[in-house]
């Protein structure tokens, strides 16, 4: 490359050279996004499959198919970055530093020619961008979004009928189970005040995975709201966080004390970047 700027700057091999590199870097990404679209169309009805017939109620083999073709796709973002800071922006910096100033009109000419060369070049590296995370969300989302409310209505059904159905271990009297629990518990017998333990059933300890995906779902408008706000407003970020919380804490009481300390994180560390 250092060829191409020698002491005449009426040089049409640095010219010719960034035409070069720029068709290249564009069948580069050509290629990478046709690679990528090949394998995300083959993924997605594999990965519909699995989390379909996937026993396991937290989808393991699902999420790590999922992360495995994420991590490929972010393989191709890491291989397309390290080749336009080599090919691209180095030469551009390179370029920069050995051509005559800007305030004569040799150097006024090349110097437009490569901001031409580095914007065209980084304009199509933003589409690709763009590319690689519309395939993420493609992943992402490839079984659809659950319908995670009427799973939990379903989990409140299901425990109604079973509260009234246990024993003492010691003495053998009913107990009621008062509430929905998430975790293993202690349940006094009412009669011996021995200490018995209640095991919820799978579909119970997945209502505490999901409940904030759930709280989410059920206040993803006050963020949509949010978001279409040009500036930001964050009022109304704070509108939806709250609400957010709130109905999270409304699912799992237990663990509303927790909740609230993530809370205040959450929302002091919008304050912050916000500011």
């Amino acid at each position: 490359m250092f060829g191409l700027f020698g002491k005449k700057y009426e040089n049409p091999a640095l010219i010719a050279e960034m035409g070069t590199r720029q068709e290249r870097w564009f069948v580069f990404l050509d290629k990478l996004e046709a690679r990528m679209q090949e394998m995300t169309t083959a993924a997605v009805p594999e990965l519909q499959k699995v989390f379909r017939e996937d026993p396991d109620p937290y989808k393991r083999a699902h999420h790590n198919m999922v992360q495995g073709l994420i991590g490929q796709v972010n393989q191709m973002r890491n291989k397309a970055n390290d080749v336009k800071d080599d090919n691209i922006i180095s030469f551009v910096y390179q370029a920069e530093s050995m051509i005559p100033s800007i305030t004569t009109a040799a150097g006024h000419a090349y110097h437009m020619k490569l901001h031409t060369f580095r914007m065209a070049c980084l304009n199509r590296h933003f589409i690709f961008e763009e590319k690689i995370n519309e395939a993420i969300t493609l992943l992402q989302n490839a079984a659809g979004e659950q319908d995670l409310e009427g799973v939990y209505q379903q989990e409140l059904v299901a425990f109604e009928k079973i509260r009234d159905k246990f024993s003492c271990k010691q003495c053998g009297g009913n107990i009621t189970i008062p509430k929905m629990f998430f975790i293993d518990t202690y349940i006094t017998c009412p009669f011996c005040q021995s200490q018995n333990t209640f095991s919820p059933s799978t579909g119970a300890r997945m209502v505490l995975h999901q409940a904030r995906s759930l709280a989410e779902q059920r206040t993803a408008h006050l963020l949509r709201n949010y978001e279409a706000t040009t500036p930001k407003d964050p009022a109304l970020y704070r509108h939806y966080l709250r609400a957010m919380f709130d109905e999270w804490n409304k699912i799992v009481p237990d663990m509303a004390g927790e909740n609230e300390k993530f809370y205040e994180r959450l929302l002091s560390d919008y304050s912050i970047n916000h500011h």
